[in-house]
């Protein structure tokens, strides 16, 4: 056989890989999309049913809560430590052959565990924990079929690329999530390009068909900033390249701090949180969870700039606790909230400076979702086309564009560096710690 119909026979070989992929990324995806919910809601409504103490109503709130983020955790890292976290920068990782993986044990722990996190309240997202089942489901399909690296890799690269696509329903963004945020590690080729496109088109469709054809942010027709306004999102950018700065600076310091606890201390402190965030939820749930209702309120315009900004200061801690305890859960999620609070505040406070200003703050809101993103993540194309895809607000292309990039470019001048790379870093850092650990 020539080396040009080896060639097409294996590119066949991986496009059919690609559909399997994307078709059980999809499934498997929208399953656990479907568990988290089911958990969140069916939770609240049995407390609120069953529970018939009317002045302890906030007890079994704390109870359920603790209970979930303590097995949660304890499944994360007595059975899979490589389930921690995002999961990303393990995928990363995995690609850059710096991590192994147990990938039936992954796939239990980031399933079950990120159920349980999430639906405890925790501020996580569920984009984390699909992006990671789908590379370990690529990476199972690729160890199946005993394919060589090369091609093993590209399964990663496309079951990631579905998981993003089926969290968010947005296809594009999972495509251009594997190209931009994974430029180091994947492997560009013809044949490996039409493998993520394929699997995240797959996976979409999937998708669809068990979920119907649904926009996660659903907003109402925004005016488009006329050119002569457009200088405000160079500003709104500055701040949001300096807020991600901040961000991720914060991040990896609160899981430094939870990765060197002693167990007595880490179980004590995860007592603690799962107390916290069991109150929170039963005084304040836009406060906790995955954001998505806080986004929904938000961007309905009842809230005050008032509550806005404290909701921001206390989502943001949450955040940075939920994250730093290692429960298997995402940060795109909760990064979307903070996005839309800051920016509506942004464009109230706007409004107030500036009389007669013809930007509504709602179009602050859905801009600082993508900023955020790129401030943190610094995949700003991926931002933007994502926002663009959970929105369905394309004709804000040009403020996304401009303030994202704005962003991006401040957070490099201030020597930030993207969370995944610091994350992996940290996780190899984890990794040798507890082999010398064990080795002493």
């Amino acid at each position: 056989m020539t080396t040009e119909k080896k060639e097409r026979y294996r590119f066949i070989i991986m496009i059919l890989l690609s559909i399997v992929v994307g078709s059980t990324v999809g499934i498997v995806g929208s399953l656990f999309h479907m568990s988290v919910d089911w958990v969140e809601h069916s939770k609240l409504s049995a407390l609120d049913y069953f529970w018939p103490f009317e002045h302890y109503k906030w007890l079994p709130y704390v109870v359920s809560s603790t209970v979930m983020i303590f097995i949660a955790i304890h499944l994360v890292r007595l059975v899979a430590p490589e389930a921690r976290g995002s999961g990303i920068q393990e995928i990363e990782g995995v690609l850059e052959d710096k991590r192994e993986v147990n990938a039936i044990r992954t796939l239990f722990v980031k399933f079950f565990g990120g159920m349980l996190s999430l639906g405890s309240g925790m501020a996580m997202g569920r984009e984390g924990p699909t992006v990671q089942i789908g590379g370990t489901l690529g990476q199972l399909l690729a160890e199946t079929f005993h394919l060589k690296k090369d091609d093993l890799k590209t399964l990663i690269a496309a079951g990631a690329g579905a998981g993003l696509a089926t969290t968010f329903n947005a296809p594009l963004a999972g495509i251009l999530f594997v190209f931009e945020e994974m430029k180091k590690q994947f492997k560009y080729s013809y044949t490996s390009v039409q493998s993520v496109i394929t699997a995240s088109i797959v996976s979409t469709i999937v998708l669809y068909l068990i979920m119907g054809n649904y926009i996660d942010i659903p907003i109402k027709d925004l005016l488009t900033p006329q050119v002569y306004d457009l200088w405000i999102f160079v500003i709104f950018g500055i701040f949001f390249g300096v807020f991600g700065y901040i961000f991720n600076i914060l991040l990896i310091a609160f899981s430094t701090f939870f990765a060197n606890l002693n167990s007595y201390a880490f179980n004590f402190i995860i007592l603690i949180i799962g107390i916290g965030i069991g109150l929170l939820l039963w005084m304040h749930p836009e406060s906790v969870g995955q954001g998505y209702d806080v986004i929904h309120t938000t961007l309905s315009g009842t809230l005050p700039l008032g509550m806005l900004l404290l909701l921001f200061v206390v989502r943001f801690f949450v955040t940075m606790i939920s994250y730093g305890t290692g429960a298997p859960g995402g940060i795109f999620a909760p990064m979307l909230a903070l996005g839309v609070l800051f920016g509506f505040a942004f464009g109230i406070i706007v409004q107030e400076l500036i009389p007669g200003f013809a930007i509504e703050p709602a179009v602050f809101a859905v801009v600082g979702m993508s900023a955020l993103f790129s401030a943190t993540v610094r995949a700003p194309l991926t931002g933007i086309v994502l926002v663009a895809e959970l929105t369905m607000s394309f004709s804000l292309l040009l403020p996304l564009l401009i303030t994202s990039l704005v962003a991006t470019i401040t957070v490099s001048a201030m020597g930030g560096r993207p969370i995944y790379t610091i994350l992996l870093e940290k996780e190899l850092e984890i990794a040798k710690f507890g082999r010398k650990k064990s080795n002493a």
